[in-house]
């Protein structure tokens, strides 16, 4: 740990593919938060849209520290509820309370949302000052496995809107780190009729080998129960729509650029009777998140494909490694 007036790292975001690692003051807490020393921090597809310049969850102010899929230790508590040494996964979104929203129970539509790693600093740093409301303790799981839990909680909000029975035939598009997320969701829920649709070789082999019935092409005609579109195109939102069998549920779950449209034909989904959902954030599910990593029930370890520092992040936001699935920040 660092004394107070000593200098630590931070990746700060200044605007438009603008981030700079720069040496900064250790944090001075406040009542009730905690100081935590950053272990590892995901890159989350929402980094890269602000880093290029879209929106986040929240509006975000730069200058600021981005990354909101991180974990760490406790270094220094102003709070009664953790001690020194403590493991903690971090909740990044915050929500007032007072707003009609937070009142009627959907706190993840806040008129007021704050978030961690979005418009407050977050992750990408060697140390986070984080509110005591916002961290999970974990024990049982790696430092890097607890970095999973926020997208994993956000995979669980989503899945919570469908009614899913095992007998459903169902189909993810983009197995990309969520789509493969949603996969093992699905497989704990006991549903075995699980296809998918990916352009990319690696991310087939690596669905192939979590146990996906079957990859099928673009000019496949087949329909299913439950479509879950996780790619985040024009086309792969129209292809969700257009996959989705009679009576069917879809959840387009991907976080697609503010400028994509989309073409859908309402008369199709009016005769289809379908069911269309979107989710957003994570609300009320991250504790559920950390309990299944640490029970083994969910194991997400196979989606962490490259491990870099601070000073790489930039490259990693600007551009795909080869055979990529998740990456991992270690400050």
């Amino acid at each position: 740990m660092k004394k107070k007036g000593e200098k630590v790292k931070a990746a700060v975001f200044y605007g438009q593919r603008d981030l700079r690692v720069e040496e900064m003051e250790l944090p001075v807490l406040r009542e009730g938060e905690i100081l935590v020393r950053v272990r590892a921090c995901g890159i989350c597809g929402t980094d890269v849209h602000i880093f290029n310049g879209a929106e986040g969850s929240a509006k975000v102010t730069p200058p600021v520290i981005l990354g909101h899929e991180f974990c760490g230790e406790v270094v220094e508590t102003k709070s009664l509820l953790f001690r020194v040494g403590n493991k903690v996964s971090i909740d990044p979104n915050i929500y007032c309370g007072v707003c009609k929203f937070c009142r009627s129970g959907k706190v993840q539509l806040c008129e007021n949302l704050l978030a961690l790693g979005v418009n407050l600093n977050g992750g990408f740093a060697e140390y986070a000052v984080v509110p005591e409301k916002q961290a999970i303790l974990f024990e049982d799981i790696s430092f890097e496995e607890a970095a999973l839990a926020e997208p994993l909680a956000c995979c669980l909000h989503g899945i919570e809107k469908l009614e899913l029975k095992a007998t459903d035939k169902v189909l993810i598009i983009g197995l990309g780190p969520i789509g493969l997320t949603m996969l093992e969701i699905l497989k704990l829920h006991g549903v075995d009729k699980i296809y998918g649709y990916e352009i990319e070789e690696f991310r087939k082999e690596v669905a192939r080998a979590q146990g996906i019935k079957d990859i099928i092409d673009a000019n496949d005609d087949s329909k299913f129960d439950i479509v879950i579109e996780c790619a985040g195109t024009k086309e792969s939102i129209e292809m969700a729509f257009e996959k989705l069998e009679k009576g069917g549920q879809l959840l387009v779950f991907s976080v697609p650029s503010p400028r994509t449209e989309v073409f859908i034909k309402p008369f199709e989904m009016f005769r289809k009777e379908a069911r269309v959902y979107w989710s957003f954030v994570n609300p009320f599910t991250q504790r559920l998140a950390v309990e299944l990593l640490e029970s083994k029930k969910i194991n997400l370890k196979h989606l962490i494909t490259h491990r870099i520092s601070l000073g790489e992040l930039f490259q990693a936001l600007s551009g795909k490694y080869e055979r990529q699935l998740k990456v991992i920040v270690q400050p």
